[in-house]
C-alpha cells in the first residue's frame, strides 16, 4: 500500500502526465488507477468549481505531501461540490467518459444499496444486564 492509496474507495493516484509536468497544463491533469490497474486521465478543479458534466465521474480528493487521496467518487456537479464541502477537500478530479465507459468507473455512478441481512454482531453477554435494566425503566 502506498501513502496515497485510499482506504475508502478503490481508486489510486497514478501521478501527473509526464509530458506536461514542466508546462502550465501539468498541474491541471492527473492519472488515477482503477481496481483493475487501468489508468484514466482526470482534469483537476477547485472544490467549488466542479462543472456539471452529465457523463463524468468526479473524485473528491484531499491533498497530502505525497499526492492526492480519494475521499469520495460519484457524479460531477453539485453532488461532487457537496461531498467536497462535507469532507473539506481542496480539489475535485473529473473524468469525462468517452464512447466506452469502463465498468470499474461506472459502478461509482450507480446507487449503492445496503445488504438486506443485518451484519451487526450481538451484544456481549456482559452487557445483557445493562439492556435489561434499561427496558424495565422504560416500562
Amino acid at each position: 500500500m502506498n501513502a496515497t492509496d485510499s482506504l475508502l474507495i478503490p481508486l489510486f493516484d497514478a501521478g501527473r502526465l509526464s509530458g506536461l509536468s514542466g508546462g502550465p497544463l501539468g498541474p491541471r491533469y492527473r492519472f488515477w488507477r482503477d481496481a483493475d490497474g487501468q489508468r484514466h486521465i482526470f482534469s483537476i478543479y477547485d472544490a467549488d468549481a466542479v462543472p456539471d458534466y452529465p457523463d463524468a465521474l468526479a473524485i473528491v480528493a484531499r491533498r497530502t505531501p505525497v499526492g492526492p487521496i480519494a475521499m469520495w467518487a460519484g457524479p460531477a456537479g453539485e453532488p461532487a461540490r457537496r461531498a467536497a464541502r462535507r469532507m473539506k477537500a481542496e480539489e475535485v478530479h473529473v473524468h469525462v467518459f468517452g464512447e466506452e465507459v469502463p465498468e470499474t468507473l461506472a459502478r461509482f455512478l450507480r446507487p449503492h444499496q445496503a445488504p438486506q441481512e443485518c451484519l451487526a454482531l450481538p451484544a456481549p453477554a456482559s452487557m445483557a444486564p445493562v439492556f435489561a435494566n434499561q427496558s424495565r425503566r422504560a416500562a
